[in-house]
């Protein structure tokens, strides 16, 4: 976990890291899967797609994070993972609460194939549900943004590797 606040640079070069990771996955995918590639892909942010003009409620990395990208798919990778498209973040607000030690509203901005969701919580730290619902109990899972970036960067390398998902 980092204790760094995100910059727009690293923010770039973690996608084109992840973007070349998942290029890995793609290149073989034939091999290993009967059907075509569904959606992969990182959306960079630009005009009408720029989260912290729209959302200035939201924590400062998720802010920074939607200032250079949009959304991420990842259809294939694993069991699926999505980092939501910036527009429907500041919606998906829910109350952490006390079972995930933040208190306060946190922002789901992200979730798996299997429906389990990840929220900031106004602390700056990412929680994952326990169950596929908002209306579950939470569990800390990064420190920070950057932390849970690090993690999702560094699943998708294991499954690059070994074709064996595992959760950021």
């Amino acid at each position: 976990m980092s204790a760094e606040a995100l910059d727009a640079a690293w923010v770039r070069a973690w996608a084109a890291d992840l973007t070349a990771r998942v290029a890995a996955v793609l290149a073989a995918f034939d091999t290993y899967y009967p059907f075509p590639p569904g959606r992969n892909e990182v959306v960079p942010a630009g005009p009408g797609r720029d989260g912290r003009r729209a959302h200035a409620g939201l924590p400062g990395d998720l802010r920074t994070f939607y200032g250079v990208i949009d959304e991420v798919v990842l259809s294939d990778i694993g069991n699926a993972f999505f980092i939501h498209p910036s527009d429907g973040v500041f919606g998906d607000r829910l109350e952490l609460g006390a079972s995930g030690g933040a208190g306060g509203d946190g922002f789901v901005f992200a979730g798996d194939g299997g429906g389990i969701l990840y929220a900031v919580g106004p602390d700056g730290r990412v929680y994952r549900s326990r169950t596929a619902s908002a209306d579950g109990e939470f569990d800390l899972v990064a420190g920070d943004l950057r932390g849970f970036l690090e993690r999702l960067r560094d699943a998708v390398a294991r499954f690059a590797a070994t074709r064996i998902p595992t959760a950021p």
